[in-house]
This record gives C-alpha cells, structure tokens and sequence, in this order.
C-alpha cells in the first residue's frame, strides 16, 4: 500500500489546477543548474529524490521506493559514478517506522553512506543555523546569488496570480566523500554555475545531433532524370547552402542575439570584424558559455583574457553612462542621440587614459556646464584639466 506521503502527491498531481502554495517538495532542479553541478563534482548517475518524471539522472529513486531505505553506496559501485539530490524540506514524515522525509534524517542517511564509500552531492539551502545543518559535509561549496527552481511538469496554474517570482532562497552544495581531498569550503557564483551547466548542455546537445546523423537511415539513391542546362539557365559556381550556421557570425548578429559578452570573446580573440569565420564565431560562443574569466573546456591565453574582460567592463560602464544621459533633459532626441554619440567616444577615452569607472565619469560629467557636452574637444579639454587637479591634489596628500 503507498505510504501518505505518495497518497497525498498522487492527489495533489490529480487536480484540476494548482496554486504555488500547494508545490511545496515538487520544485525541479534547473537543468543548467544540475549539469554545473555535475560539471564540478559529477559524473552524477543517481538521483536520490524524484517524482519519476523529474529525474535528472536515468537511475533514481522515488518517495514510493523511499531512499532513507536505500543502500546509495552498493548502488553507486553499479552505476560508477556520484549520487545527487535536491531533497524535500517537508517536515519530517514516517512509514511503517521508516523515515520518508525530514532534512535531519536525509543528512544522516548522506553520512551514514560516506563511511560505506561513494560522493554524495546535495543542492541545500544554505541554513547554516538549521539542525539538520551538515557539519560533518566533507565539502561545503556556498552558491552566490539565490537559486531559482523550475515548477514540476503537473503544475496546472489555478490564475494569473501563480506564478513564480524566480528568486527563493540561497543555496549550497554539500558533498559527502571521505575520499575528498580538496578544501573544506568554497564559493561559486550562480551565474558561473549556470554557465558550466550551458556549456556541458551545448556539449551534449552537439554530440547527440552527430549520434543521430550517424544513426539515420540512409536514403536510397533515386533514379533522376538528366537535365539540360540550357532549359535551367547558367549554374552558379558556388550555390547557396540551405543550412545556415545556428551560430550568429556577424558582429551584428552576435551582439544582438548572443550579447556582449560573446562578441567580446570574438574581438579579443579575432579582433574587432564585422563577420567571423564559423570556427571563430563557435570559439567565442564556447568560451563565452563555459567562463570568460576562467574558461576550463577551452584554452584562452592569459592575455586574450585580459582583452575580453576589459572589453566587457568597458561596455558594462558605457551602459552606466547612457542610462544617466537617459535621465537628463533634451529639446528632441536627435541631440540626445548626437550626445549618447559623443560621450561613449569620451568615456572609451577616458576609462583606457585614466583609468575611470562610469560613476567617475558621470560624476565629472555633472560638475562641467552642459553647455561644454556639444564639445567633444571641450569636454576632453575639461577632463584633462579635471584628471591634473585631481593629481596635483593627491600629490600634496
């Protein structure tokens, strides 16, 4: 017979409609950020916690199957690799005198499979002052930035009011090996997390359209009637492929449609062009999607790097400057395009010269009269004379 707990999903699962209220243990690990985690402590095979249609792994357990009654680590040595679980926070819930939730038990379940052997990954929220906290994890690495969750497949939104806000609670990354040989503690940035669990999701996404071409029937060859040239008109020499690159190749395109910091893989890397060949362009999309700072799927010099990172940081405080210049009163928007114009050339100046961050510039900005902003010349002028004082006065400092 289910235990309650499964009674009370497979009810919930049949409803009609659901409220955010109501998904309660159900929320889903996003799969970018699953794949991150598996990229940095992986390969994960089990899925500890699954309603059997969320599992991120081919072998998982569900509540049916109970995990607290599971021996994870003899089932490890099968599969060869890591378990993972994104565990429910109910409170804590028996079946015939066996634990069925409840973090505390789940933690000590998690130890009690470290002594027998086998690394143990849990994505938790970080709730240093709960009780079930792990003290005894071999590793701890702290996520920055809140972890937003997928709704479960069966979610059917009862209004327009269910939806969710993207944002729930800090997270972690707990391990279980007492094999582990790294550092107690560490941190990682969500987006880093993602950006791994991109990376090793193109990876995959790419392997399977090669599996699938090497796997697909063979057509066979037709009997085609010989055509005359002259009845088609001339044959270009080169004719058009019908199977475009996915990847934008156009500066234009890849600022548009992949963002910046693409592109500013592409111009460190190529230089700044108007088109990149397809090799360059996937180079820049692989680098960009793994880390730009610190890319571990690709080799990047140190100093294209460099490049990438100023280049990003250069955009990032020219953004800052036109979102100030939004705030400022104009006659018409052809002077405010003409002034958007002028000062990103300054702030490109000025940032490579002296070394100044949007809120510097914008502040220096304000404190010369506006009539000076239709000047480029002025304005350089006015910043030169600016930088010297300002140097003159850390000098007698």
């Amino acid at each position: 017979m289910p235990n309650k707990y499964c009674r009370e999903l497979a009810e919930l699962r049949s409803q009609p409609a659901h409220e955010l209220k109501e998904v309660g243990d159900q929320w889903r690990t996003p799969e970018n950020i699953f794949w991150g985690i598996n990229a940095m402590f992986g390969p994960l095979v089990l899925d500890l916690f699954t309603d059997g249609e969320n599992s991120k792994c081919e072998a998982y357990y569900t509540a049916e199957d109970n995990a607290l009654t599971q021996d994870w680590s003899e089932r490890l040595e099968e599969l060869n690799g890591a378990a993972f679980g994104n565990p429910p926070y109910s409170r804590a819930s028996q079946h015939e005198e066996h634990y069925i939730t409840g973090m505390r038990y789940i933690m000590q379940h998690a130890s009690a499979m470290r002594e027998k052997g086998g690394r143990y990954v849990f994505l938790i929220k970080a709730a240093t002052s709960e009780v079930w906290w792990p003290e005894d994890a071999d590793h701890i690495a702290f996520i920055r930035g809140r972890i937003g969750f997928d709704l479960p497949k069966w979610f059917v939104p009862k209004d327009e009011k269910q939806v969710p806000s993207g944002a729930f609670f800090a997270g972690a990354v707990a391990v279980f090996d007492k094999n582990w040989r790294g550092p107690a503690m560490s941190y990682v940035s969500r987006k880093d997390l993602e950006a791994r669990g991109d990376a090793f999701l193109s990876q995959i996404r790419r392997e399977a359209e090669r599996l699938a071409g090497l796997l697909a029937p063979q057509k066979e060859p037709q009997n085609i009637p010989e055509i005359i040239p002259e009845a088609v008109g001339p044959v270009e020499d080169n004719p058009p492929s019908s199977a475009e690159p996915e990847i934008p190749l156009t500066k234009k395109d890849i600022i548009e449609k992949s963002g910046f910091n693409f592109w500013a893989c592409a111009c460190a890397a190529f230089g700044d062009k108007e088109e990149y060949t397809f090799s360059e362009s996937r180079f820049a999309h692989t680098w960009a999607a793994d880390s730009v700072a610190n890319p571990e799927f690709i080799i990047v010099p140190t100093e294209t790097i460099g490049k990438a990172l100023a280049l990003i940081k250069e955009n990032a405080d020219q953004q800052q400057v036109i979102a100030w210049l939004d705030q400022q009163s104009f006659e018409h928007d052809g002077i405010r395009n003409d002034m958007q114009d002028r000062l990103l050339i300054l702030a490109s100046e000025v940032i490579a010269e002296y070394g100044l961050t949007a809120a510097d510039i914008t502040q220096t900005l304000e404190s010369i009269p506006s009539h000076h902003w239709h000047n480029i010349r002025s304005l350089r002028a006015r910043f030169r004379l600016l930088m010297a004082a300002r140097k003159a006065e850390a000098s007698a400092c």
